[in-house]
């Protein structure tokens, strides 16, 4: 098995997406799990994970996936986070598999993390079901559900990648402003979470449905 920055072992590869790889990886030094997320430096993105360092950085809350490290070698560039053992809300959602109950308190914890995140001038700008994880252990307490993917977050007072007039996020969880390349506040993310919700409650969007242009 292949180790990287001197002490994570990849020992399983968990997904893969559009910027890299996701490995369930363990930390020699600390003797844990962890997820390490694999970007080639050829490829770019490395703009993005740093975003996603530096806003996650500030955020210290169970219902946010916390980062461990972020750093490179020649060849790829690496983002070490927590591991969260479980499945996102849009799988749950397919499957049919979460109660009326469950997305109640779904809903509750992700109020209580944005809250954390905004009050910190961090906004998300991609809430959506496949960037909530919900943990395999129905028992647990805080930390049930867990926000995940700063990626294109937006940090108060930081250097931004993005201008007025750009579309950052996923277009059929997006606020209107957003959905018009004009400036995001916290409302945005909770407009995203409201129909994140609806989602998981009814399994459909209201917002798709309509077509892209209800947005």
């Amino acid at each position: 098995m292949r180790v990287v920055l001197g002490r994570y072992r990849l020992e399983r590869r968990l997904g893969a997406g559009g910027f890299g790889v996701v490995w369930l990886g363990w930390d020699q030094k600390l003797e844990r799990e962890v997820a390490v997320k694999a970007i080639p430096l050829e490829r770019g993105g490395g703009e993005r994970v740093e975003r996603e360092a530096r806003a996650a950085a500030r955020l210290n809350h169970p219902g946010i996936v916390s980062i461990y490290e972020l750093a490179s070698d020649q060849h790829e560039i690496y983002l070490v986070s927590e591991l969260v053992r479980g499945r996102t809300l849009a799988e749950l959602t397919q499957a049919g598999a979460v109660s009326d109950r469950d997305v109640a308190r779904i809903g509750v914890e992700l109020c209580d993390a944005l809250e954390h995140a905004h009050a910190r001038g961090v906004i998300h700008r991609d809430v959506k079901p496949q960037n909530v994880m919900v943990v395999a252990d129905p028992a647990a307490g805080a930390g049930f559900a867990k926000l995940a993917d700063f990626g294109v977050a937006h940090v108060a007072s930081g250097d931004p990648l993005t201008r007025t007039g750009d579309v950052i996020g996923t277009l059929a969880y997006m606020a209107p402003e957003q959905a018009e390349g004009r400036p995001v506040t916290a409302a945005s993310d909770v407009y995203s979470l409201a129909l994140t919700l609806y989602e998981a409650w009814t399994g459909s969007n209201p917002v798709r449905a309509g077509g892209l242009a209800a947005t």
